[in-house]
């Protein structure tokens, strides 16, 4: 690929994104998901590692945010592929999770869902178990487990080679494409266990500046700045 292009790409959505108040995604398939970002600033993965001792992904090409705490709210229907124990998967039947105040409350579907309720189970189980085993103070394994069902990532795909194949280090990366994490995030400031990243296709995402102005980034997985 082009990668000034891409880090062009890259530095456009920053500068949207970066003085934001409020995203929101939606899809045909049924995501619709509003998501604070005060304070937060978006981070890049451009593919530029020429500086010495630099380093990132290949496939290169997202930008991704942190949401505010507890201010993700809605439903996300993962429809691409998700991350979760087993490794990464391409999801056959839809995953729709209910999100309320920052944290996935419920998720339906078929085998992919069970398997990411498990993953999530297991999550909050190992770490209130670390916190009886004294690997973590008592309250630091209850934050740890409250944040197993954290929404703890955004990202938008823009690498425009990249398809996706089951591996979700290329997956996150395809166009037509944003993700969401469900645990850890980026800010150290919701951590967990897991950070487990699943792919929505063809998003339309709105960002919302701090004056009220709307500004959408992608249309139907159409980027359109």
């Amino acid at each position: 690929i082009d990668y000034r292009e891409l880090r062009s790409r890259c530095e456009r959505l920053k500068e949207i994104i970066d003085g934001a108040t409020e995203i929101r995604v939606t899809n045909r398939g049924g995501t619709d998901l509003r998501l604070g970002v005060r304070g937060r600033k978006t981070k890049l993965d451009d593919g530029d590692y020429s500086l010495p001792g630099s380093g990132g992904n290949m496939p290169a090409g997202e930008v991704f945010i942190s949401p505010e705490l507890g201010t993700a709210n809605g439903t996300i229907v993962f429809d691409g592929s998700i991350a979760n124990a087993a490794g990464d998967i391409i999801i056959h039947t839809p995953i729709r999770c209910r999100v309320e105040s920052g944290y996935v409350t419920g998720i339906e579907g078929a085998d992919e869902a069970r398997a990411l309720e498990a993953t999530i189970e297991a999550a909050a189980s190992n770490a209130l178990a670390m916190g009886r085993d004294g690997k973590l103070l008592r309250d630091k394994a209850e934050e740890y487990a409250r944040n197993a069902r954290n929404i703890g990532e955004l990202g938008i795909g823009l690498n425009p080679r990249a398809r996706v194949v089951g591996n979700m280090l290329e997956d996150e990366k395809a166009f037509r494409t944003c993700h969401f994490a469900i645990g850890h995030n980026y800010d150290e400031d919701a951590p967990a266990l897991i950070h487990l990243d699943g792919l929505v296709s063809e998003p339309t995402i709105v960002v919302v500046s701090a004056k009220g102005k709307e500004t959408v980034i992608e249309r139907n997985g159409e980027l359109l700045v």
